[in-house]
């Protein structure tokens, strides 16, 4: 429980309403989302105060995405040129949502933010793509700010969660997001039509530069007036991953933490690979935005289905293990940490599928219609379990009195990094995610993926043989490295334990499949 005096030093804190723009020597920490934007943000988004407080949050939002890409004197700076030629994307052409049984729409709240951001993103690219190596290594400010990804040596679930993270950190700071991700274009479309995602061919961002976020924060730097050389920096390094230190994460959870960089010409997510989500429902300043961007509490959904479009290549392969002529599709994704070989799983898998799978009881077979059946796609590293799992269908058969016909790629074992694999990795991912019903492992970022993209709540397989599976808490992903300890401190106005603010929200909870770690839980819904 929160004691009585921290509730009431929260409730001031988020009513205190500070004066000035929050400039990079504010002292004063913020309170509100705008004072987490940059200062000439700041002076373009006036205008939104009198408005009511959801419309105001979007006001900012906007109003900071359309500041960028503006000259000094607020005129566009924008440098007439051709745009960058888009190479065919069926998936996105054909509209192929329509293939995903659980799939949601964004809202027009998100529609309208998401084509100003592909809008700001056009006018960064046309003005500063040019010249980003020589503002990125000089005092030199560029027009736009950047947050630049680039992804750790990790399997692709972790990458892309982490991807998809950095997104969301890119929208809510009006920041361009750019990613130096050689095998982007064979797995993926571009998702900024009239610009591009990747860093241009010719910039080679000098890794060396700029202080890691634990070094701009102990020099006290992003907050009051500060004359330490480190500060004089237009790059922070982000290492966010579950080797970081505990504070490396006020980055993302912590009002100030999160404000510091506001000013920051580029972030960089150089050594990501966590779904960091969670910890901005945790931020008091920043989750009331998310709350009206995303009323379903779906960012990972919503998001993937923008940023994460299959290249024509990749489709072709997704669309070949893909049976959409069956009457129900039942994905299955088993993940053994480590290599070894768990036999349990196998009788799990055939005992969720029978209780979870909405499949006609025996007594009413003659009911199953002529021709029906049901897909079954299962992606593994281990033969063992594709072996076990197709022998085992004859009890649905059994049971169901339906015909069920198994899928999956072909295997060779290997879990590697390569562009081969990652393209293995998304074929089996995207397959899964258009499942009507999905069973995956516990703590497995490959699972959460398939999850997400899908809008679709997970069967977690239990570990102990003969007790099947038991369901997640939603679509979102879970948080692994979630910063449970952390108490919120430097330039904050009160100590904020986040331990204590995710114990009485109604928005975060510990994940079923991992409870160290955080999930984002639906509306409407409590766990506690």
């Amino acid at each position: 429980m929160v004691p009585f005096t921290i509730l009431v030093l929260l409730t001031v804190y988020s009513l205190t309403l500070p004066t000035g723009h929050g400039g990079v020597n504010d002292s004063r920490p913020p309170t509100e989302y705008r004072y987490t934007l940059s200062s000439f943000s700041q002076e373009k988004i006036l205008h939104c105060s009198t408005l009511p407080p959801s419309e105001r949050l979007i006001c900012e939002l906007e109003g900071a995405i359309d500041a960028q890409g503006l000259a000094s004197n607020g005129k566009d700076a924008k440098t007439p040129g051709p745009p960058p030629a888009n190479r065919s994307c069926k998936f996105r052409e054909d509209n192929l949502y329509s293939l995903y049984p659980h799939s949601m729409p964004p809202s027009p709240v998100l529609n309208r933010v998401l084509e100003k951001y592909v809008a700001m993103h056009r006018r960064c690219r046309d003005k500063d793509f040019a010249s980003l190596d020589d503002v990125y290594t000089s005092s030199r400010r560029p027009t736009c700010q950047y947050l630049i990804y680039k992804p750790a040596i990790c399997g692709f679930g972790n990458r892309m969660l982490a991807l998809l993270s950095s997104f969301l950190y890119a929208i809510m700071s009006a920041r361009v997001l750019l990613i130096d991700y050689p095998e982007w274009d064979d797995l993926f479309c571009e998702p900024f039509l009239g610009s591009s995602i990747q860093l241009p061919a010719q910039t080679k961002l000098n890794q060396e530069l700029g202080p890691w976020y634990l070094q701009f924060r102990d020099a006290r730097c992003g907050a009051a007036p500060n004359s330490n050389k480190i500060c004089n920096t237009t790059v922070v390094n982000l290492r966010l991953d579950h080797t970081s230190r505990l504070r490396e994460y006020e980055s993302v959870a912590c009002p100030m933490g999160y404000a510091r960089l506001r000013n920051i010409e580029f972030v960089t997510m150089r050594l990501c690979n966590q779904y960091f989500v969670p910890g901005f429902y945790v931020n008091p300043v920043l989750s009331p935005l998310l709350e009206v961007l995303f009323p379903q509490r779906n960012p990972f959904h919503l998001l993937s289905r923008f940023l994460l479009v299959p290249s024509d290549q990749r489709w072709a392969s997704i669309s070949s293990y893909l049976d959409i002529r069956a009457s129900r599709r039942v994905g299955i994704q088993v993940r053994e940490f480590g290599g070894s070989y768990t036999k349990a799983y196998d009788k799990n898998v055939i005992e969720c599928v029978k209780k979870k799978g909405g499949f006609l009881p025996k007594r009413f077979r003659k009911r199953v219609h002529s021709g029906e059946y049901c897909s079954i796609y299962m992606a593994t590293l281990l033969s063992r379990h594709l072996e076990a799992v197709n022998s085992s269908l004859q009890v649905l058969v059994e049971e169901t009195g339906k015909e069920f016909r198994f899928n999956h790629q072909k295997l060779d074992g290997r879990e590697l990094h390569d562009k081969e694999h990652q393209a293995e990795a998304l074929v089996d991912m995207w397959v899964l995610s258009m499942s009507n019903v999905l069973v995956t492992s516990q703590d497995s970022t490959f699972g959460y993926m398939a999850t997400g993209l899908g809008g679709v709540v997970p069967n977690f397989l239990d570990k102990e043989e003969g007790k099947g599976c038991f369901m997640g808490l939603g679509v979102e992903p879970c948080f692994h490295a979630a910063p449970r300890s952390l108490l919120c401190v430097q330039e904050e106005p009160v100590a904020l334990s986040l331990h204590n603010l995710v114990e009485k929200s109604s928005k975060v909870n510990a994940c079923n499949d991992r409870p160290v770690g955080w999930t984002v839980l639906p509306p409407n819904v409590s766990y506690i």
